[in-house]
């Protein structure tokens, strides 16, 4: 039986793998070798024309800066909010339940269906296709606190109970509990989740698609150049997103080796 588990392996990382060579190689492929018929696993002219031509087809520069700065003032906005609420379930669980649930239905919904009331709501607090993304910040904030919650909330479930009770036996109040002994022993699990904040808003279409119709964040810039085609300039951008993305889950390794974004009991 051991002896079929590396060749499966092995064919499983390929297959996941496959898309990701494949973007590689579409965006180092020439645009007349793009549409060639048979077409070829590796680009016969290998060439950067693709990542110099999209920087005069698209805003790239205001489109990665948009992107970049969204991400972040979403990771600062979720990781605010979640805190709280992780803290509580971690420590109170007839909270618990009721709060997975919370969060269950929240991530029931079709971004589409969020996406056109919230445009709506938007137009009329002048905050639909900000320049600088504030419509398309808080839309991520409320695609993305369900999942740094449970993420956080497993991080304080790690802190030792006795830790605690032995700052408290000190004198720490709650709010000293909380600051000086939980957050310090959980911030493996905030950093964690601060890098997962930001890769699901630096990938999320559809809210960026509806929401940002000329203030455009990366995603709907490489959906527009592959819709009109031109796929060598699309896997471009794609090639130049993926390296925030690899970095994120070569740093998140560790933490899944280690159980951190796992499920904990107290």
């Amino acid at each position: 039986m051991r002896r079929f588990v590396v060749p499966l392996a092995v064919a499983l990382a390929a297959i996941d793998l496959l898309p990701l060579g494949l973007v590689l190689k579409q965006a180092v492929t020439p645009e007349r070798e793009s549409f060639a018929w048979p077409p070829t696993w590796l680009p016969r002219t290998p060439t950067l024309e693709n990542f110099r031509a999209v920087h005069a087809a698209v805003e790239l520069g205001g489109g990665f800066t948009l992107s970049v700065l969204v991400g972040l003032a979403t990771v600062a906005s979720t990781l605010l909010l979640a805190l709280p609420a992780a803290w509580a379930a971690a420590h109170r669980p007839r909270l618990d339940r009721p709060l997975d649930g919370a969060l269950v239905v929240a991530r029931l919904f079709p971004t589409i269906a969020l996406a056109i009331p919230l445009a709506a709501l938007f137009i009329r607090l002048g905050l639909y296709n900000s320049p600088a993304g504030t419509g398309l910040w808080l839309a991520h904030t409320l695609l993305a606190l369900p999942l740094a919650v449970l993420v956080v909330r497993t991080g304080f479930r790690g802190v030792p109970v006795e830790v605690e009770e032995a700052a408290r036996l000190d004198g720490a109040s709650a709010a000293g509990v909380f600051w000086r002994v939980s957050l310090p022993l959980a911030r493996p699990a905030l950093a964690a989740a601060a890098l997962l904040v930001f890769l699901v808003s630096w990938d999320e279409f559809g809210f960026a698609l509806l929401l940002q119709v000329t203030n455009r964040p990366l995603p709907p810039l490489l959906y527009y150049l592959a819709a009109f085609g031109h796929p060598g300039l699309a896997s471009a951008v794609a090639a130049i997103m993926l390296v925030p993305a690899l970095a994120i889950v070569v740093v998140l390794e560790p933490g899944l080796r280690s159980g951190i974004l796992g499920g904990s009991g107290r």
